[in-house]
């Protein structure tokens, strides 16, 4: 059996006797999730969120009101090629709204507290070593360079987070 085979069963597994299912992936991959989200949708369920835990990725399935539940069957497993967490062409626009609604609802939210703090103390480091080693004015012209570096990072991810959203709006 299959990694992905695996992956399978065990979302059909908890998808069995629940009106909502957690799906996560450790390397926190858009794409796998939003494959196994399309997985649960053939299963009844509809998308309600997505949480990003450390660098984990969560998203939040809940059963459609008006959904029978289906008996646990990886071989019937609609819209993607078997034994592989690869869609048919046929599902890959379903998937690919997935992946977006996935990805823009994991930047809407705020950068986690170690990514932050790693910048700060980057930031604090270069300013020391600075002005320790060449004084107040490569320290002022370091701080300089790192603001301008952080702020283009920031703003990439505002022009990324955009970009999703104008996506997933034309797509709904």
């Amino acid at each position: 059996m299959t990694r992905a085979e695996r992956r399978i069963l065990v979302l059909l597994r908890q998808l069995a006797g629940r009106d909502f299912a957690v799906l996560s992936d450790l390397g926190g991959s858009p794409r796998r999730l939003a494959v196994l989200t399309y997985v649960a949708e053939q299963h009844g369920f509809r998308y309600a969120e997505t949480h990003r835990v450390g660098r984990a990725l969560q998203v939040h399935v809940v059963r459609e009101e008006r959904a029978d539940p289906r008996p646990p069957d990886s071989a019937a497993v609609p819209g993607l090629r078997s034994g592989t967490l690869r869609p048919l062409p046929e599902a890959a626009q379903a998937v690919r709204q997935l992946r977006d609604r996935i990805e823009l609802d994991a930047l809407a939210e705020n950068m986690s507290v170690r990514t932050r703090s790693v910048i700060m103390t980057a930031c604090a480091l270069l300013v020391g070593l600075c002005l320790l080693v060449s004084g107040w004015r490569a320290a002022l012209a370091g701080f300089a360079a790192m603001e301008a570096v952080f702020t283009g990072f920031l703003y990439l991810e505002v022009v990324r987070r955009r970009k999703l959203a104008r996506r997933v709006h034309a797509a709904a």
